[in-house]
């Protein structure tokens, strides 16, 4: 049985600044690359704690339901421009695999920045390459407020609010 950790909306915006503290010690960003899907909150967030308005998105699947992934991520698509020379941010929700993280990383180099650092709210220990910037480990699935309702279309023992509301108007029977 998969445990689950689900932060609310407030834990999210307190990490979310504390990364932007430790971003802002060491790291002057040019842009921000958010991850499609997950990092797009949360990009779009830091960007707005850290006064940075221009963000770019790569999109990447590399999950197919909860706790289940690809052989390897997939690219989808790729909204980057400009790059050469800037001190590029990639921010995603999770680091699980670092797979994810790796994989843009790599194509964002291609780009020819002056320097690219990484951030996520959250690291897996278990995760092979740990972002530049996070807040906190944690060992079990993640329920993002961005995502629950498609992880509990999934896993509908996932304990969320208005759950019932959810699989009673919206899940097809």
């Amino acid at each position: 049985m998969v445990e689950y950790f689900i932060p609310s909306w407030e834990d999210i915006e307190d990490s979310l600044f504390n990364i932007s503290e430790k971003i802002i010690k060491d790291h002057n960003p040019d842009v921000i690359v958010a991850i499609l899907t997950g990092g797009v909150i949360p990009a779009k967030l830091i960007s707005d704690i850290i006064g940075i308005k221009n963000i770019k998105y790569i999109e990447i699947k590399f999950y197919k339901e909860v706790g289940k992934t690809q052989p390897k991520p997939t690219l989808k698509a790729i909204y980057v421009d400009d790059l050469e020379n800037k001190n590029v941010l990639i921010v995603d929700d999770v680091s699980d695999t670092g797979e994810t993280l790796s994989a843009v990383s790599r194509i964002i180099e291609l780009f020819n920045p002056q320097n690219i650092k990484t951030a996520t709210i959250y690291v897996k220990p278990w995760s092979k390459k740990y972002p530049d910037y996070y807040d906190k480990v944690i060992d079990k699935w993640i329920v993002f407020p961005w995502d629950k309702w498609e992880a509990v279309r999934e896993h509908n023992e996932i304990p969320v609010k208005n759950k019932d509301r959810f699989l009673k108007s919206f899940i097809k029977k």
